[in-house]
């Protein structure tokens, strides 16, 4: 199961693209106007990696942290049971 923490807002028309850093398997980097506004994190135990995706990608760490605190599902480890009845 993979984690999305969108890190930034977006202008509308802005040029989107997606990138997956050589050096650092199993994350995707999401980027308009330049800067890095979403991070794709393939295996929930990779959080652990990100204290260095914030600096390297030069991120606001509370930002992030309260975007990956606000997910409930992700810090109670809950996803697998969205659509289940």
């Amino acid at each position: 199961m993979s984690i999305y923490l969108s890190v930034g807002s977006v202008q509308p028309f802005a040029k989107i693209s997606t990138e997956f850093p050589e050096d650092e398997p199993g994350i995707s980097v999401v980027i308009a106007d330049g800067k890095v506004v979403g991070l794709r994190i393939d295996k929930n135990e990779d959080v652990l990696r990100l204290p260095g995706l914030i600096e390297k990608f030069e991120l606001n760490p509370d930002y992030v942290w309260a975007r990956l605190r606000g997910d409930d599902d992700v810090t109670l480890g809950r996803r697998g049971v969205h659509g289940r009845k």
